[in-house]
């Protein structure tokens, strides 16, 4: 972490065209509120001649004068001859307004951002001092002091925040040096959102009595960082010496660790998958059901946990079951598609009369003798939360088929009498979910 304070425009310019090279950027997205910190971030990249720049507006629409920001920031665009997008997001008003309107931005951003750009956002010093402290007060799972990282994936693209050692006077300054204008956004003095009760009630009064709090923060988020950094490549280490699958990892293997370590290999194992962090009292409680031995069969909102085999597998919930029986083709429902695949020799005979339903209760298929699909399930290893979900194929009134589902290993079942011989035309018939997380990776 840099020591705070602001940069000569020439050695700045110089670092992030450094940077812009090593990482082949193709074009530099600023993130423009139309605040002081933003105004300037524009106005230093402006002077950036080898990569097109553009900005990126969005209006929260969250008080009177939004429309008016926006108005300005397109102004700007024009006064530095380059493109501004403006878009208007809806803000829900569940939850707290603040992190629903931070979520509808970057939303904005991933849709907005391609391959090969850089968003550059303003966060300076103090943002990240307030996100420490912020953090600190919230409790996290993540071991030291955590703050808002210089540069992240952003769906394609990457975002870089150049000004995270720079505090916010040194920006001010810069901004009258300059004789430049810019919008006061009225809902930063709202001390109901809690980043801006820290920043005008919490900091104030540390800065009071420890001066050199900020940079004492800052020193100690760095040498933090360097030790998240040992920690995570320790992290992998272990987490290739359990992985059974990029998605599910070896049970017996997690039983030997202790506690602590395996909420933290748990939490990194979902951070390597790039998968959204559930609640740290659900991790605490995995952790524990592992160690315990108990049967691991969780769901949060974003994720569910689920063992199978002595592994446990991190997967997508699945939309609850919306079906009614139709024929045997080509379809999708609710969380899955269906498959129908003609080939020679194998599988179920060809016909025109199949259709396709799902579990009821007490079905039974002819497989040497009449038996409940149940063992049959119980047999093939399918696992308890898809039973409900595998196509079964009727002729008429009668089981003749179960489906087969690639992706768990689970072969088609075919009744007695209607496979298709060696030179009779066949229907392979199989399953796919949207339940992998690895779709995404």
């Amino acid at each position: 972490m840099p020591e705070a304070g602001f940069v000569h425009e020439k050695t700045w310019i110089e670092t992030l065209l450094h940077y812009l090279q090593n990482q082949k950027i193709k074009r530099l997205v600023v993130g423009l509120s139309g605040g002081v910190d933003s105004v300037v971030l524009l106005d230093l990249v402006s002077q950036i001649k080898n990569v097109p720049v553009s900005a990126l507006h969005v209006n929260h629409q969250l008080h009177p004068r939004s429309d008016e920001y926006e108005s300005f920031c397109i102004a700007l665009g024009k006064k530095y001859q380059l493109g501004v997008h403006c878009q208007r997001v809806a803000v829900s008003e569940q939850g707290s307004l603040e992190a629903r309107a931070r979520e509808a931005r970057y939303e904005v951003f991933e849709q907005h951002l391609v391959q090969g750009d850089l968003l550059l956002l303003a966060h300076h010093a103090d943002d990240q001092v307030e996100t420490v402290l912020f953090r600190l007060f919230r409790g996290g799972r993540v071991p030291g002091l955590e703050g808002m990282p210089v540069t992240r994936a952003i769906g394609k693209a990457l975002l870089h925040r150049p000004l995270l050692g720079v505090l916010r006077a040194d920006i001010e300054k810069h901004a009258r040096e300059h004789k430049l204008v810019w919008c006061e956004d009225p809902t930063n003095a709202d001390v109901d959102a809690d980043r801006n009760y820290i920043r005008h009630k919490v900091m104030p009064v540390i800065d009071d009595r420890f001066p050199g709090a900020k940079k004492a923060l800052l020193a100690g988020l760095g040498r933090d960082q360097i030790a998240r950094v040992q920690l995570n490549e320790r992290l992998s280490e272990q987490l290739e010496q359990v992985r059974d699958s990029l998605d599910g990892l070896r049970l017996n293997l997690l039983r030997r660790m202790s506690h602590q370590e395996l909420v933290l290999l748990l939490t990194h194992w979902l951070e390597d998958l790039n998968l959204p962090q559930p609640s740290g009292r659900m991790l605490l409680e995995l952790a524990g059901n592992i160690a315990k031995q108990n049967r691991i069969d969780m769901a949060a909102s974003e994720l569910e946990f689920r063992e199978q085999g002595d592994v446990v597998y991190v997967l997508r919930p699945l939309p609850p079951m919306v079906f009614v029986s139709c024929p045997l083709g080509d379809f999708e429902f609710s969380g899955g598609r269906v498959s129908s695949n003609a080939i020679k020799g194998g599988a179920l005979r060809a016909s025109s009369d199949y259709t396709v339903a799902f579990r009821s209760g007490k079905e039974k298929i002819r497989i040497g003798k009449n038996r409940d699909i149940k063992n049959i399930f119980q047999e093939s290893r399918v696992p308890s939360w898809l039973r409900d979900r595998i196509p079964l194929i009727y002729s008429g009134d009668e089981l003749v088929a179960i489906a087969a589902v690639p992706d768990w290993q689970i072969s088609m079942r075919v009744a007695d009498g209607w496979a298709a011989g060696i030179e009779e035309e066949g229907f392979n018939v199989s399953l796919s979910l949207a339940d992998s997380v690895l779709r995404d990776c």
